[in-house]
Order: structure tokens, then C-alpha cells, then sequence
């Protein structure tokens, strides 16, 4: 088997915030008004030179969250330290739009952040945000990017929905999982992280033999993707809690990901070559044992496993941050 080696990255996430006034269901970083990370404007401007020294270009890179707009005066110095950094600019922005409460905010917010590097806002529209934001803020802050930045300067995650958009809110428990479970159906979601908690039980279940035996390598190593936290922690591709290590002053992301080796993170390792079966077989050593209901796909049965690993002291670094794990 070829050994196991990290291929260069080309796009990175710097997830400024954890604090989000929205507790989505669908939340693989785990993000909620209960978290309160956010990322230094110093910490994300040396991260840029980082992603400047190993060759990622601006519209490779995002600033999202939790809600980076809970905090405007730190996203848009956030947003200019990558023009700083020689970047030109981040190609694009997150917000779930909760914020847009007026035409006025909307446009005055969007004009800065452009002039300042932003490329595109992208908005996070689908029955899960709107259980927490009313869909005409997430309506109104689309129809004035539009204008703002023009037709190709917005993005909406799910485009279907934003124009269909109910208030979720409203809804009575009942009528809220009908609607979850058919969208679903339609957009699957990946069940790690709250996702796994609360949204698994309304998708079909198959036992562990069942699920995909290969690794995960392509996911872990091969996505040229990373997302880093407001720790510095630094997740493999969008695998939330599975780490290469803690971008700091003292080691900076270039320097992390270009001397990281497969014995840095043992449990990454084990993932990438022999997926959720084989960390399965590991933790059983520390007492777990598989849902008798099995499990929605092999991401639920990982972040169970990686859970129950964290939660019994055996994680070791490659599991990070503990927050994500024990919320």
C-alpha cells in the first residue's frame, strides 16, 4: 500500500467563531450561543501568510464560523489582514444571515466587507438554519447582495430552499422532523458531530458489516482542504475534530503541514488507512460497543467511536478540541 503522505493544500477555512445564536441540528463543528472561541485578527493574518507561503490563492480560502458576524469589527479586520498577507482578498464569507435586520445594516455591512477583500458572501439557507433565523432576513440579505455584489458575488447553500424558505419555528416538533427528515432525502447530510445526534435516528440504519470497509484516506489526506479553528486547531478537510496538530506562533500552518508525518497523528493514521472499522477495533479495547441499531453511514459510526474515545480519556492529540466531543 503507498504510504501514507498528506498531498499540498490548495483551500483552507479559517472558522473565526465557535459562538453561533443558532444550535442547527445539522452542526458538524458543534457550534451554539454556548461556545465563545473567536480567532485573534493577529492569529488569522499569520495564518494567511501561511496559505500565502504554500501557494493557495484567494479564492481558495473562506472565513466562516459559528457566525463570524457576531463579531463585524473583527471579521472585517479578519478580511483585510488577507489582503495584508498578499492574498488580494478571501474568496468568500458565511453567515446563516440572522443579522440582516434591516436593508440599511445589510447593505452598509456588505459594501465594507467588499471594499475590503470579500469576494463573495455565501448564505447558509435550509431547514435547519431556519428553525433559528427567520427566512425573510436570510431573503432580504440575499436580494441586497445581489445588488451590492452582484449576481455572481452571492451564494446560497441550499438555492432551492431559500426561495421556499418556512419558518421553522413555527412549526410544532412533529411537523419540524417530517420536514427534516424528507430534506434529507433530498440533501443527505454528514451525520458527525450534532448531525449525529440528533438528526440520525430520522435515516435509514445498517449494521457495522454493512457499512463501507476502506479507509478514509482520500477524505483525511487527499481533499487539499483544511479548516482551521479558533484555537488554531487544524481539521482534516471538513472531518471536524480529527487534527494534524495546532497551528501556533511558534509552529505556523505551513510548518505543521509540511512536516507532518503519520506517527503525529495516530488515530488520523489508522482512519486514513483503515476507516471507522479498524478505530472501531481499537476502541473496543476502552469499552465500546456498536449501536445494536447500527448506524446512518460511516461518518455517524466514526464520530460515535471518536467520541466515546474522548469521553474515556483515550483521544490522545489527533482528537481536538475537546469542546466539539464533549458539548
Amino acid at each position: 500500500m503507498t504510504p501514507l503522505a498528506l498531498e499540498p493544500i490548495t483551500a483552507a477555512g479559517l472558522l473565526i467563531t465557535d459562538t453561533c445564536p443558532a444550535r442547527c441540528r445539522h452542526c458538524y463543528v458543534v457550534a451554539g450561543p454556548d461556545r465563545t472561541g473567536w480567532m485573534t485578527a493577529q492569529a488569522a493574518a499569520a495564518h494567511f501568510a501561511a496559505l500565502a507561503r504554500l501557494g493557495v490563492r484567494a479564492e481558495g480560502i473562506h472565513v466562516g464560523g459559528g457566525e463570524p458576524f457576531g463579531d463585524f469589527e473583527r471579521l472585517l479586520a479578519i478580511v483585510r489582514a488577507a489582503r495584508s498577507a498578499g492574498l488580494g482578498g478571501v474568496g468568500y464569507v458565511e453567515t446563516n444571515g440572522g443579522w440582516a435586520t434591516s436593508e440599511a445594516l445589510a447593505r452598509e455591512r456588505l459594501a465594507t466587507l467588499a471594499e475590503a477583500g470579500m469576494r463573495q458572501l455565501a448564505i447558509s439557507a435550509d431547514p435547519y438554519h431556519q428553525e433559528f433565523v427567520p427566512p425573510e432576513r436570510v431573503q432580504l440579505l440575499h436580494a441586497v447582495a445581489r445588488e451590492v455584489l452582484g449576481r455572481g458575488g452571492v451564494r446560497a447553500r441550499r438555492w432551492k430552499w431559500l426561495h421556499e424558505a418556512r419558518d421553522v419555528a413555527a412549526m410544532p416538533e412533529t411537523a419540524r422532523l417530517d420536514l427534516f427528515r424528507t430534506f434529507l432525502q433530498r440533501y443527505p447530510e454528514r451525520m458527525a458531530g450534532r448531525a449525529a445526534e440528533q438528526l440520525s435516528e430520522l435515516v435509514p440504519r445498517r449494521p457495522v458489516e454493512e457499512l463501507p470497509a476502506e479507509g478514509c484516506r482520500r477524505a483525511l489526506l487527499q481533499s487539499r482542504h483544511v479548516h482551521i479553528d479558533p484555537g488554531g486547531w487544524v481539521y482534516a478537510g471538513t472531518c471536524a475534530g480529527i487534527v494534524f496538530g495546532c497551528a501556533t506562533g511558534d509552529r505556523p500552518l505551513d510548518e505543521l503541514l509540511g512536516r507532518w508525518r503519520p506517527e503525529d497523528s495516530p488515530l488520523l493514521a489508522l482512519l486514513a488507512e483503515g476507516g471507522p472499522r479498524r478505530l472501531l477495533d481499537a476502541a473496543a479495547r476502552h469499552g465500546f460497543t456498536p449501536a445494536p441499531g447500527g448506524y446512518a453511514d460511516k461518518c455517524h459510526l466514526c464520530w460515535s467511536v471518536r467520541k466515546h474515545l474522548v469521553r474515556a480519556g483515550a483521544g490522545d492529540a489527533t482528537l481536538q478540541p475537546p469542546e466539539i466531543y464533549l458539548s
